[in-house]
């Protein structure tokens, strides 16, 4: 299961209230925080048929956004939802690793607890898993091209 959130972004423009929400696709892990949040108002324009050049593109960029749903296998680990974005990708890089695992050894039936060594193993496996995977190529945020 991909681990999906659902932004929203809310602003008042010329007397109008706008309301923008998107489900966006979340890795496992974010290398770059700063990038997926610059990256963030363009993907949420284009899902919305919304023009980035526009002033409406501005207000949604410089508005505030928040994570109003996530579905995922460790969605109970983050349960106080809305959050502003910036804070829930921070506790989604805090939380993941170990999210995940916990997921796993509920699934499997192991007691990380009574066999350290399991809980050790599945960590190194997590931790070579990520450092061999394929790289996403960023989303190009140039509508020029």
């Amino acid at each position: 299961m991909k681990s999906i959130i659902t932004v929203r972004s809310e602003f008042d423009f010329r007397g109008e209230t706008f309301c923008y929400e998107s489900d966006i696709d979340l890795p496992d892990t974010i290398d770059d925080i700063d990038l997926f949040l610059e990256q963030l108002p363009s993907r949420i324009a284009k899902l919305n048929d919304l023009d980035v050049i526009s002033y409406k593109f501005e207000m949604l960029e410089s508005s505030e956004m928040e994570v109003v749903k996530f579905q995922s296998r460790i969605a109970s680990a983050i349960p106080n939802l809305p959050m502003r974005v910036e804070r829930f990708l921070e506790l989604y890089q805090e939380i993941g690793p170990e999210a995940y695992l916990q997921e796993i050894a509920e699934n499997y039936q192991i007691d990380l607890q009574a066999n350290p060594h399991i809980a050790k193993a599945l960590r190194a496996a997590y931790e070579l898993g990520n450092e061999h995977k394929h790289k996403e190529k960023p989303v190009n945020t140039n509508t020029w091209f």
